[in-house]
């Protein structure tokens, strides 16, 4: 999420063909392997397309591996192209009990390459045994990829990579950015054989993010291999990577790989707070991530917003990672060390810059975004409402109110039309589009951020602060109504200046925010079904949008707005949506983790540069824990929640939310007889329950006690909206709540 320019794209299917090598057959790649708790041989989720989901078995789901030694699962290929492959090399796989030998060629290009499949995303640092090698000791690399599609085999292959650094994808600026030649290796890593052999080499650079390591060797000569590994780096302070704090399980096998893998890519995102990258590099330097981010405690990990590429905080990104880190590893000190960072590099007029000052790259983006400072708003409120930290938002009080006072300023610009826009501030960059007018998106996420206020100040106990807060939110959204929604499209546009285009974080975003009333947000989500839906998902803009300057593309941070706001208008082509967007990358590589954009065709829209495992993109790990399952925060800490479900065409699910007061476990069931919900809740917390209800349902009863029958309440706390029945007050401890036919 570094760059205002749309990036467009995503892995095909990797297609690999059985090849014969020195006699010896290569190995397809291999699926993934899961931490299952169930027998070795057991075909779990990830490997078998038929596999029926059972209550309580989540954790063959869990994509995080059991240990910090990770081995390959497979030789995706072993070419000898100029050079000689001699041996089985499956002997890579093994660790030991045989070896086998590559012999180089005069240069990189006719270099033998062995590549060896991870079965999954990976992050850290390979480790190679190394039996032996011939006096010339010739210098072995390897290069990384986290798909097949942009592993450049062919010297001709991402631009002129295949030449130079065979089997690597890009995860540098500017060279081999994609159009651009690739004219020197800064994109492999030097194994260095220059210890006692036999011995273990391990190399001294993390990669954050790959599935596919190549070996090649850089000149002639030969080295005999007897096994490969990862040193894994992700999460570093996560004792029991599996054990996941909050879990999601449903009757629907795709949305469940969803989940697990959405709390997956995040997870591989968060690292070292000393294993960023500095941008750009001098010619000719290597990978490495290696750099400090600025303001953030080096005892803690923080996430990243890719684990290949850019590996620096974003606040965006932020936005989504970390309510699923709250939902899935509770992995609070990253979440807070990462948000501290960035609100420490806050500019003395308020503005709040959008991403980790790591190198000049960052540097020059300074003031590029003014959406972002919308997003550290958001993202301390989201802190405060998981967690009810009150020390943590005294410490960042001063900062929010210094945020939205910038924002207000940069609105006050626009006079008594009263929208903000970003041109005069030089601030117009935008996740997708550079788009430096009144739109509805920004203004949307502003009129939200004044709500949020309005909540922080109440909860300081400071009324007359809340009220303003509130009043000038109600203003927002009224500018937004009067000036940017078409009653004739039946849509918000895009903004004053560009009228004719009425995008999907816009209109997502105006439903969310409380912008839409209900008749409007219906046909606002009606919009974007007739328009920008197609084969992948949601587009950013529809295809028949007649301005050149906005490309459609899919974008996933967008893609979950209008998934929430679907969900929320109880809609069940959420779910679908779910289903065909975030569906489509798991069945391409890497197969494990979420992309960061998507280009029409289904392709990743930076090619070789892209990142796929970028954790804005997990959005449906927050989606089906708090809007499927149900499970939501009303109070600061979970000190009040409600579990509200959708059902959709499932017909069960369950999970564990994380809070501070400990686990809400909530389960329901759905059949032909009605909707049974049960919840299991920590002491010190009270809530809301509420179950769905048709025309057909006679009676809803709580831990077995009538409290709804013939289309009324019978008890206290019990209401209706003609959809639902409600339960409020609901204490700690186990309940049951069943509306029946």
């Amino acid at each position: 999420m570094a760059h205002p320019t749309p990036r467009r794209g995503l892995a095909r299917a990797a297609v690999a063909a059985a090849l014969t090598v020195a006699g010896t057959a290569a190995v397809l790649p291999a699926m993934l392997t899961p931490a299952a708790s169930a027998a070795p041989s057991a075909r779990g989720p990830w490997q078998d397309p038929s596999y029926q989901p059972r209550p309580g078995q989540w954790r063959p789901y869990v994509l995080a591996p059991e240990s910090r030694t990770v081995p390959p699962v497979a030789v995706y290929k072993a070419d000898p192209r100029e050079g000689r492959i001699d041996g089985s090399p499956e002997a890579a796989l093994k660790n030991g009990g045989g070896s086998v030998r590559l012999t180089g060629a005069a240069d990189r290009a006719g270099s033998p390459l062995l590549i060896l499949d991870f079965g999954k995303e990976v992050a850290g640092h390979i480790k190679v045994r190394v039996k032996g090698a011939s006096s010339t000791r010739p210098k072995l690399r390897a290069c990384f990829s986290e798909s097949i599609r942009y592993l450049a085999e062919a010297p001709g292959d991402n631009d002129g990579q295949g030449a130079i650094a065979p089997g690597c994808d890009t995860a540098n600026i500017w060279n081999g950015f994609p159009g651009q030649p690739y004219t020197e290796d800064t994109d492999s890593h030097a194994l260095t054989l220059d210890g006692r052999l036999p011995g273990t080499v391990r190399d001294k650079e993390l990669r954050g993010g790959f599935r596919y390591a190549t070996l090649f060797l850089d000149g002639p000569g030969w080295v005999d291999v007897d096994g490969v590994s990862v040193d894994y780096t992700a999460a570093p302070r996560q004792k029991d990577m599996t054990d996941y704090q909050g879990r999601f399980l449903s009757s629907d096998n795709l949305l469940n790989k969803i989940w697990y893998a959405g709390a997956y890519t995040v997870q591989l995102n968060t690292g070292a707070a000393n294993t960023a990258k500095s941008w750009p590099y001098v010619k000719g330097e290597g990978d490495h991530a290696d750099a400090p981010v600025p303001h953030a405690d080096p005892s803690k990990d923080v996430i990243y917003d890719g684990g290949k590429r850019d590996r620096i905080i974003w606040q965006g990104d932020l936005a989504v990672q970390a309510p699923v880190a709250y939902l899935s590893t509770n992995d609070l000190d990253a979440v807070t060390n990462s948000l501290s960072s960035l609100a420490a590099q806050q500019l003395p007029d308020g503005y709040m810059p959008a991403e980790s000052q790591v190198g000049q790259h960052n540097t020059d983006e300074l003031r590029t975004y003014g959406e972002y400072v919308t997003w550290f708003v958001s993202n301390m409120h989201e802190h405060w409402l998981y967690t009810g930290d009150r020390a943590y938002l005294a410490k960042w009080w001063t900062a929010l109110t210094k945020a939205t006072a910038w924002l207000e300023s940069v609105r006050a610009q626009d006079g008594d039309k009263g929208l903000i826009a970003f041109d005069k501030a030089g601030s117009c960059g935008h996740y997708g589009y550079s788009d430096c007018g009144h739109e509805t998106y920004v203004n949307a996420l502003y009129a939200r951020n004044l709500a949020q206020m309005a909540d922080l100040a109440k909860a300081r106990g400071d009324a007359g602060a809340a009220a303003a807060y509130a009043g000038r939110s109600a203003a927002v959204k009224k500018a937004i109504n009067d000036q940017l929604w078409d009653e004739k499209a039946g849509a918000y546009r895009l903004s004053r200046e560009i009228p004719g285009a009425y995008p999907q974080d816009g209109n997502a975003t105006a439903v969310l925010a409380g912008v839409a009333g209900a008749a409007r947000g219906r046909r606002a989500m009606a919009y974007l079904r007739a328009n920008n839906w197609e084969k992948y998902g949601s587009l950013t803009v529809s295809q028949k949008t007649p301005n050149a300057s906005l490309p459609p593309f899919y974008a996933p941070l967008p893609s979950t707005f209008e998934t929430d706001a679907r969900l929320e208008g109880r809609d069940a082509s959420g779910l679908d949506l779910i289903r065909t967007f975030w569906g489509h990358q798991l069945a391409q590589d890497p197969g494990s983790t979420f992309w960061e954009h998507m280009q029409p065709d289904g392709t990743p829209n930076l090619k070789q540069f892209s990142s796929l495992a970028h954790g804005w993109a997990a959005g449906p790990t927050v989606t089906l824990s708090t809007r499927v399952l149900g499970v939501r925060p009303t109070a600061a800490g979970y000190s009040s929640w409600a579990v509200v479900p959708f059902a959709g065409d499932l017909t069960w699910a369950e999970g564990t939310v994380p809070t501070p007061h400990g686990g809400i476990d909530a389960s329901w069931r759905t059949d032909r007889h009605g909707f049974g919900l049960t919840v299991r809740a920590p002491r010190g917390t009270t809530g809301r329950l509420a179950v769905p209800v048709s025309a057909s349902t006679r009676k809803v009863t709580f831990d077995g006690r009538t409290v709804w029958a013939g289309g009324e309440a019978t008890a206290r706390g019990v209401s209706s909206d003609g959809a639902y029945v409600y339960v409020d007050g609901v204490s700690a401890g186990r309940h049951v709540l069943a509306a029946r036919d």
